[in-house]
């Protein structure tokens, strides 16, 4: 169980900094940018040493991407498309399907 909590405390950090790459102007920001990936990356070895790194990698980038794509829907004003979120049911479809065959 611990495992998945440093999965997604990986994950809400990969967000944090893709935003911060995106949207960081100043020294603080870039800082906090440089701090949020320190810590995705810290979190995700911690995850891939209990649970395996495969299937960590797998569950860390699709966290990443649809809280990044939920991100920016929700707080950067773009507009979702319905394919967009038409391919993230499936991705999510798809690792929970692995997640049951490993």
């Amino acid at each position: 169980m611990l495992s998945w909590v440093f999965l997604l405390l990986s994950s809400g950090l990969e967000v944090m900094w893709a935003a911060g790459l995106k949207y960081a102007a100043t020294p603080l920001q870039w800082s906090l940018t440089i701090l949020c990936m320190a810590g995705s990356f810290v979190f995700m070895l911690l995850a891939s040493k209990r649970m395996g790194a495969a299937l960590a990698y797998v569950f860390f980038v699709t966290f990443g991407a649809v809280g990044t794509y939920l991100l920016d829907v929700a707080y950067f004003g773009k507009e979702p498309k319905l394919l967009a979120v038409a391919a993230i049911a499936v991705i999510l479809w798809s690792v929970a399907r692995l997640h049951q065959v490993k």
